[in-house]
């Protein structure tokens, strides 16, 4: 009896060691976000100095930024935000280094996993939804109502027995695209503006700077990184990100130097 039983119990341990080394295999996995939404890693302890975030280069996949790093035994704790730009597995450790400049090589692997949400086959997004954007341009009603009422006073004068000449007021000179978007931007910098239209501002101006810039044809990333690196586009576009996506960025950004390259840029081609 004794032999036949411990051979039942030698066959049961050799059948369930293969199912239980699977099953650790498959709990190991990545985190998973879409394709130009922020996702975020919380708790993070990894060893060594304190860790920065690489500048963004012309070919970066990833954009990564660090919210927060605390202290933490021989290391520190951080919370990171990361952005694919394209499809893919990455390991986040390729976009930070040590902000005294020393190895990274005892940093355990970061791996992220970036997935799209277009259909295959399907190469640009689809069309932006209508929302409160087009009301941008309602400073043109605003324009034609000033100067219906304009033309009216200036009846009445000449009409109403008046002989005193008629001084003509000043043109209403056009408001440019600093002027339209100054009100907006204040209200992102000082973190005044719902929260459900951060995202239909940044994909407003994104989507004007990719038409103004000819990059209609490009793919969404190149076209994102030719933005970034236009003189004029690129800042307003930098610094918008930053006050949407790092709540603990800086508040005491020049917003008038930042608006002052859109003031020769009619608000109509918005």
């Amino acid at each position: 009896m004794i032999p036949d039983a411990l051979c039942i119990l030698l066959s049961m341990l050799v059948l369930n060691s293969p199912s239980q080394i699977n099953a650790n295999e498959e709990t190991t996995a990545a985190y998973i976000q879409t394709v130009g939404k922020a996702g975020y890693i919380e708790d993070l302890v990894l060893p060594g100095n304190e860790l920065i975030a690489k500048p963004l280069q012309q070919e970066s996949a990833i954009v990564v930024r660090i919210i927060q790093s605390i202290p933490h035994g021989d290391g520190f704790r951080y919370k990171l935000q990361y952005h694919g730009l394209e499809p893919g597995n990455f390991d986040l450790r390729k976009w930070l280094e040590r902000k005294d400049g020393g190895s990274t090589e005892t940093i355990p692997p970061i791996e992220v996993k970036i997935e799209s949400l277009l259909p295959p086959g399907q190469i640009e997004p689809n069309a932006l939804e209508t929302g409160w954007i087009p009301r941008l341009g309602g400073y043109r009603n605003v324009v034609i109502g000033v100067c219906i009422l304009w033309v009216t006073v200036l009846l009445v004068l000449i009409f109403g027995g008046r002989q005193s000449p008629v001084s003509k007021p000043p043109e209403t000179q056009p408001e440019s695209l600093a002027d339209l978007l100054k009100s907006r931007l204040d209200a992102v910098q000082n973190k005044e503006m719902p929260e459900t239209q951060y995202a239909e501002l940044e994909r407003m101006l994104f989507a004007f700077w990719r038409r103004r810039l000819g990059l209609e044809s490009t793919d969404t990333a190149e076209a994102l990184r030719a933005i970034h690196q236009d003189p004029t586009a690129g800042p307003l576009m930098k610094q918008l990100e930053e006050w949407i996506h790092n709540p603990n960025g800086d508040k005491q950004v020049d917003l008038a130097a930042l608006l002052n390259p859109l003031r020769s840029i009619p608000a109509s081609e918005i």
